[in-house]
């Protein structure tokens, strides 16, 4: 079973041949490359993530967390240190960091991840399409406006996560499970969203594994994360947990600083944003409600993916599942952020010849109208109080409520999926490609 390019009367769209595709890189490259260079990151993050690069240069990987208000768990921290060191090299006392070249070095991680996962999408699709489809496909993903802005503008690291995720998928279509397995272990330690990723694993794989590959999995991602976290935490009278620990009461901490039903995201809590989701609906906390939404999903997901587990190929079935939980993260629980939605839009390019191209589509459109407000919410807040309180709040209302009409329309391509498939078997239309 293969996934297909959609034939059209200008089939030449899609003659794209390596030159092209790698043409097109450089040319998304240096769009990144020149928004980076522009004084219009978000002042928030970027002040943040300058002072933790400074910060872990000047107190080491020890003292870092008692020195600094870092939310963020210590992966990511290594990135920040190496460009932190890189950058004293031309300016030894920290004195001129407000300048371009500082900004530029904090955004180049998240720039150079986007292009990765383009080069990512079209090598997960080319055994399942045609080469030119595959590099179209990663194509509309590197210049996805709402992907550029977020990395080159804003100056957010998700891009980083994605691509790690990307990678994880990558490694369970080669049947590199444990390796997929280490790597999502290490994802969770570089932003707690990278668990997001992990039911995806589990529910993909429990039916075609031995018991031991978990085990294995376990123990070595709990290994590798000690190995990461231990220089930041040390060992005390605790011994081997006292990283654990630490990394424990940090990842507590910041989840209670963000106790909202949602936090600026649109989704379900989109008319709760900044309400505290231990308030209660019919006696059940918010918090409650969101995750038993949330747990509904993951296992009808898991049902899913099992009902293919005789197809001859599970790619298919593994792309839907995997656009549809990530967008399920973002929509279904409480203490959501804006960015989130991020997440699956690169699963949703790979999965666009099994829906319709304009979910894509018209979930970067909610999803730039949601960072957008936030951007200007908290970037430019003079333009944002020029703007009646209530056009913003039926913003949110609208938005958010084609969000959730947007996800059942996705989560409906897992109930139909079947039919879907064999219509497309069917149709004398489809061209020719390798299984």
């Amino acid at each position: 079973m293969t996934i297909s390019a959609e034939v059209n009367n200008n089939q030449k769209l899609w003659q794209l041949d390596w030159r092209g595709f790698y043409g097109g890189l450089a040319i998304a490259l240096a769009l990144h490359l020149i928004l980076i260079s522009l004084p219009i990151a978000f002042s928030i993050d970027m002040n943040l993530f300058k002072a933790w690069s400074i910060w872990i240069v000047q107190q080491g990987f020890g003292n870092f967390y008692n020195y600094s208000n870092c939310d963020y768990p210590p992966a990511y921290l290594y990135v920040l240190w190496a460009i932190g060191k890189t950058y004293q090299i031309f300016d030894p006392d920290f004195g001129h960091t407000g300048g371009v070249l500082f900004t530029a070095m904090i955004k180049l991680p998240s720039v150079l991840a986007d292009i990765g996962s383009a080069m990512l999408i079209a090598k997960i699709l080319k055994p399942h399409t045609t080469e030119p489809h595959a590099y179209a496909i990663a194509l509309m993903y590197a210049f996805n406006p709402l992907i550029i802005f977020v990395s080159a503008v804003w100056g957010q690291v998700d891009g980083v996560m994605i691509f790690l995720m990307l990678w994880a998928f990558a490694l369970i279509q080669k049947n590199q499970v444990i390796r997929s397995g280490l790597l999502i272990a290490v994802m969770t330690i570089v932003k707690p969203q990278g668990i997001f990723i992990a039911p995806f694993l589990f529910l993909s794989q429990w039916f075609r594994r031995a018991w031991w590959t978990g085990v294995a999995i376990a123990l070595g991602g709990i290994s590798l994360i000690w190995l990461i976290i231990l220089p930041f935490y040390g060992m005390s009278v605790n011994g081997l947990l006292t990283p654990f620990l630490g990394l424990y009461q940090r990842l507590q901490s910041t989840a209670n600083y963000y106790d909202y039903a949602s936090v600026n995201a649109f989704n379900i809590w989109g008319w709760a944003n900044w309400v505290h989701d231990y308030t209660t609906f019919a006696g059940i906390s918010y918090k409650v409600i969101g995750v038993a939404l949330l747990g509904i999903l993951i296992l009808w997901l898991g049902f899913f993916l099992y009902q293919q587990r005789d197809q001859e190929s599970q790619f298919p079935a593994h792309c839907l599942a995997a656009a549809t939980m990530l967008i399920g993260f973002f929509m279904l629980p409480t203490r959501m952020h804006e960015r989130y939605m991020l997440y699956s839009l690169a699963f949703m390019a790979i999965a666009v010849s099994l829906i319709a191209k304009w979910i894509y589509w018209s979930f970067t459109i909610t999803g730039a109208v949601n960072v957008g407000y936030v951007y200007l919410r908290y970037n430019h807040e003079a333009l944002y109080k020029a703007i009646p309180s209530d056009w913003l709040q039926t913003g949110i209302y609208v938005i958010s409520a084609f969000n959730a009409a947007l996800f059942l329309i996705l989560l409906l391509q897992t109930i139909r999926f079947p039919k879907a498939l064999k219509a497309s078997d069917d149709d004398p239309h489809r061209p020719a490609s390798s299984s």
